[in-house]
């Protein structure tokens, strides 16, 4: 995927913590005692991925450090209900690349607590850390976290293993069922105004300009505004994609000046606690159906 990123701003929220209980308390090795074995996930990508690893499994419990809508993890701060839960946990799963930058504060206060990188295996440094947008980078995330889990919970070892061939299996299936819309995407000039979905943009194999905008679009200037239409018209740019929910102001004064059409797609980062395992494929094949009416 050819890819042209113009920066308009890297601020990120700092996260602190005024104190966390527990410090250096080891994880509780529940599974070898024949007691549950706790998965605690970062956020709601981490959750579903972690549901569908965990499901029909007598003896693992999973649930979500924070809410299913508090949106990208990297604003988040922690609540006393956070802390409770990864106190308690026999392991945290994080996507990892980054994104949960408050984490070295988890591992230095419970320095015991096994961690899985659900992103692991995604080495490109020049990616951003919303890899699971891509679906075969979140396929490589489901693997990594079977993998570990398989190795922290030899119990349930089988059981992880079948519930990650299933999973998969429906992932493909994905693939499969939408493969006309994903090859038509090939090469079509889109202009990305999120920085949650380039990764969605590069497994389209779009030609992609990207606006890092910190999802609001806060900082984006009158000069950034001009040179963006003057792009777009120069290389013919009709297409605007940004987040479902998100802020249109930018993206409707780019398409009143250029005649754009604007898309709104899932970053399949907010949810219910409802939602059950097939939350990521429904999003996906949503946006599937969405890039299919793409001109």
């Amino acid at each position: 995927m050819k890819r042209h990123i113009w920066i308009v701003s890297a601020a990120m929220i700092i996260l602190s913590l005024l104190c966390l209980p527990g410090c250096g308390r080891k994880a509780p090795d529940n599974a070898a005692g024949g007691g549950t074995f706790s998965v605690v996930s970062s956020f709601y990508p981490m959750h579903i991925l972690a549901l569908n690893l965990t499901q029909g499994i007598d003896g693992v419990t999973e649930t979500s450090m924070s809410a299913p809508d508090i949106g990208c993890i990297h604003d988040h701060t922690f609540t006393v209900s956070d802390l409770k839960k990864i106190e308690g946990a026999s392991v945290y799963i994080e996507n990892g690349l980054g994104l949960e930058e408050f984490n070295d504060k988890l591992k230095n206060a419970y320095p015991h607590m096994p961690v899985i990188e659900a992103a692991k295996d995604i080495e490109d440094v020049e990616l951003e850390p919303h890899v699971w947008t891509n679906i075969d980078y979140y396929i490589m995330e489901v693997r990594r976290v079977s993998l570990e889990l398989q190795s922290l919970d030899p119990a349930h070892g089988d059981a992880y293993a079948a519930n990650e061939r299933a999973y998969i299996e429906k992932l493909w299936k994905l693939k499969s069922d939408y493969g006309s819309t994903i090859a038509a995407s090939c090469g079509k000039k889109v202009l990305v105004l999120d920085e949650t979905l380039p990764n969605l943009c590069e497994f389209l194999k779009m030609d992609v300009t990207e606006i890092e905008t910190d999802h609001e679009q806060e900082s984006f200037s009158a000069d950034d505004l001009k040179k963006t239409i003057e792009k777009m018209r120069l290389e013919g740019i009709g297409t605007i994609i940004i987040a479902k929910g998100a802020n249109r102001a930018i993206a409707d004064s780019i398409a009143d000046e250029t005649g754009a059409v604007i898309y709104e797609l899932d970053p399949c980062m907010n949810g219910s606690k409802d939602d059950d395992g097939d939350a990521y494929i429904r999003a996906m094949s949503g946006n599937l159906e969405i890039v299919a009416t793409m001109k």
